[in-house]
């Protein structure tokens, strides 16, 4: 496949229908049907790879990063930011946009079932990294699962099997098509949404890796090949300024001590960068200083403030509203009922059903005047004892590990580091989220009248969807500084 052939991107969006569509956003379809029927930001990045020989020297990067002769690179090839360096409303102004929506949601639509079959996952995995005491935690269920389908790849046998129970994958054909759709579905490159994946694989020069392997990674996760000296200065500054430029530089706390250890044979790195903003902003000037409970005591938070109608969810744990986000999906916000632990609604199915369904148990479309704090919230995991904990324990088990299709020559590895990053901040504009997962390889020796107050003054928990309604990001506020 040429450069040439790569990819086409259409989109732009007309101020009268933007009007049109915030008009009609509060009737009882659901997200996607309103998507559908009316006239919304979009825009569709199909990212291709192109086939070219592994490891041949390519220093051209999108960010501009030189990586050291002393590494050889394959670069995936996504496609260049559409707009032209034009801001939203230069873009707007453009004449694509009918074509740009249609072959958006014709996107969405080959990925909508998705997030109703990935649900188990999303639930387990947010249930052992979202759970604890007085901390904010943060995940992005999608970069852990990307990520957890590299390693699905590179595996085999019994080791393979337990990484699909875990993703609720009948076998790898699948999987490998379920995660393909969904990246095309989700990566958006457009001056009004930023959403933006990619993949890396950084190899040991001293081992001989199987070619077919590694060029399922680039034509099927559009990942980016670096073959150097684990541990080495070049190799470790590669590294930390990959996972940087692709994480919009919001996680350099976790990744400055971010390294290669000398005995590692492979690792795999799964990034996702997310801003996007309010479909109906807040203002800055509407602002108060309340306080906020939490598990830590009170603390003063600026509190955001709008009112409108919308639909809103009550279950017998939780409120809950959505938040349309211009061009992507929503975010959500849980509100536990007193009595209810806000880490109960971690694993609680009906936190993602609604997510998927707007008409499950809605309490109506009240005018809901919600109160909203500005929060950041980051954290990092060890994703060593989560995988184990949900039943990944032979990738673990250097006697039991089988990741034969990584070297052709069989070389007995297992995984001994896998982390998880992630950050969301929201402020008046709207949300930015950005997250990575590392996991490393070694050798193996071992409708209503009513008004609704909904105040965001205590633990709460929220998630944040694309636009196929995939789950980018979910965390816990349990503390407002």
């Amino acid at each position: 496949m040429n450069k040439e052939e790569l990819f086409e991107t259409l989109g732009d969006i007309d101020e009268k229908n933007v009007k049109n569509a915030r008009e009609y956003k509060h009737s009882k379809f659901s997200k996607f049907q309103r998507f559908g029927a009316l006239v919304a930001v979009a825009a569709v990045a199909i990212v291709a790879i192109a086939v070219t020989p592994l490891f041949n020297k390519n220093t051209e990067d999108p960010f501009g990063i030189k990586y050291p002769s002393s590494m050889k690179t394959v670069l995936a090839s996504y496609p260049a930011p559409i707009g032209g360096g034009m801001t939203s409303e230069e873009f707007a102004e453009t004449d694509e946009y009918w074509d740009s929506i249609i072959a958006l949601r014709d996107r969405y639509d080959t990925t909508m079932g998705y997030p109703g079959k990935m649900a188990s996952y999303y639930s387990a995995i947010s249930g052992q990294l979202l759970t604890g005491d007085d901390e904010n935690t943060v995940c992005s269920p999608l970069n852990t699962y990307i990520a957890l389908t590299m390693l699905a790849e590179l595996s085999d046998g019994n080791t393979r099997q337990q990484i699909l129970d875990l993703l609720g994958a009948k076998d790898l054909t699948e999987l490998r098509r379920d995660v393909k759709s969904i990246w095309e579905s989700n990566y958006v490159n457009a001056p009004y949404l930023k959403s933006l994946l990619a993949n890396s694989v950084w190899l040991n020069k001293e081992y001989s890796f199987n070619e077919a392997t590694l060029k399922s990674l680039a034509e099927n996760y559009y990942a980016s090949s670096f073959v150097g000296t684990p541990g080495s200065e070049d190799m470790d500054k590669a590294l930390r300024d990959w996972t940087n430029a692709n994480t919009g530089n919001l996680l350099t706390e976790f990744t400055k001590d971010m390294s290669l250890d000398p005995s590692t044979v492979l690792e795999l790195v799964s990034t996702i960068y997310f801003k996007a903003t309010w479909e109906d902003k807040f203002y800055e000037s509407q602002n108060t200083e309340e306080t906020f409970h939490g598990t830590e005591g009170d603390t003063t938070a600026t509190m955001m403030h709008q009112s409108g109608v919308m639909n809103f969810y009550e279950t017998e744990k939780f409120t809950a509203i959505g938040l349309d986000l211009f061009g992507s999906g929503t975010m959500y916000f849980y509100l536990p009922k007193d009595g209810v632990d806000v880490n109960a609604l971690a694993s609680d199915p009906d936190v993602l059903t609604i997510t998927r369904d707007s008409e499950y148990a809605s309490a109506g479309m009240p005018t809901v005047n919600i109160s909203l704090p500005k929060f950041k919230v980051s954290q990092k995991t060890d994703l060593l004892p989560v995988l184990a904990a949900l039943g990944v324990t032979d990738a673990l088990d250097p006697e039991l590990a089988d990741f034969s299709p990584v070297t052709t020559t069989g070389t007995d590895l297992f995984v001994n580091k896998a982390n998880h990053a992630a950050l969301v901040e929201v402020d008046e504009e709207g949300v930015t989220g950005a997250a990575y997962t590392e996991i490393a390889m070694v050798e193996g020796c071992m409708i209503s009248t009513d008004e609704v107050d909904f105040t965001l003054d205590r633990p709460f928990m929220f998630v944040v969807t694309g636009g196929d309604e995939s789950v980018l990001f979910t965390g816990m506020v349990k503390n407002v500084e």
